[in-house]
């Protein structure tokens, strides 16, 4: 069985565990979908060799979520199981290379006011934000952090990236939006979140101050979390390591 016994300060110093069963790619996990998969390995519903993946699925989420407070110099870890497991609208999406995690983003929706950057004036507004985004070191500038932006942006059916909201971006993150979705253009916010100016381009306010945005074209509600589990079953686990 996988122990992992480590303090909050030397959590960013294990290494990730092997995740057997679990095929390279990107899998997405919420505090529901960790413990149906804890529950599937007790009533045998997973292939011989996965009986201690949740175990290590939660261990590694645990060690990147402390990797990515590290890097940002946070005062907490702003990813870890039990953060999943308190608000069940949050999901996580993983990347594994070579069978081991290295990086994670997770989404959630807040209820924020920030200023419009036309009116100046606080508005109120329930976006789907970016929480936290983390690679690996050794994978980054190896495109892993666009492969797994773009597969969110892709599975919670958003085609306007600029209609998130980012937690607290750093410098490396406003130029990732920069360099490849070509938004830089923001007002700080006294909440630490970052909208881009474009987050409101076809957007009105109510009387009551809360902004709307025009519907869209798409079927899909943006903010809508998608309807799939990344939970591995019997022979029915892909290649990307999404449900088949």
């Amino acid at each position: 069985m996988w122990h992992l016994q480590a303090t909050k300060q030397t959590l960013a110093e294990c290494n990730v565990p092997e995740l057997t069963g679990l095929p390279d790619g990107i899998s997405r996990w919420t505090g529901d979908s960790i413990g149906e998969l804890r529950q599937r390995i007790r009533t045998g519903g997973v292939e011989p060799g996965m009986e201690d993946l949740d175990k290590k699925l939660c261990c590694t989420i645990d060690i990147l979520g402390a990797c990515s407070q590290r890097a940002q110099e946070v005062n907490v870890a702003l990813t870890s199981v039990a953060r999943l497991r308190e608000n069940k609208s949050f999901r996580l999406y993983l990347l594994t290379k070579n069978h081991r995690g290295v990086g994670i983003l997770k989404m959630g929706v807040k209820k924020l006011f920030v200023t419009h950057p036309v009116t100046r004036s606080l508005v109120e507004v329930d976006p789907l934000c970016v929480l936290d985004f983390y690679v690996d070191e050794n994978y980054q500038r190896h495109g892993c952090g666009k492969a797994l932006y773009a597969h969110m942006l892709e599975a919670e059916g958003i085609r306007r990236p600029e209609t998130l909201a980012i937690d607290r971006p750093s410098p490396k993150m406003l130029g990732f939006m920069k360099k490849y979705y070509g938004l830089s253009a923001f007002s700080p916010q006294v909440n630490n979140f970052v909208v881009f100016d474009r987050f409101f381009d076809g957007t009105s306010v109510t009387e009551r101050g809360r902004l709307i945005r025009a519907a869209s074209p798409s079927p899909q509600n943006e903010n809508a979390p998608p309807s799939s589990s990344a939970i591995p079953k019997r022979n029915q686990i892909s290649k990307n390591g999404e449900p088949e």
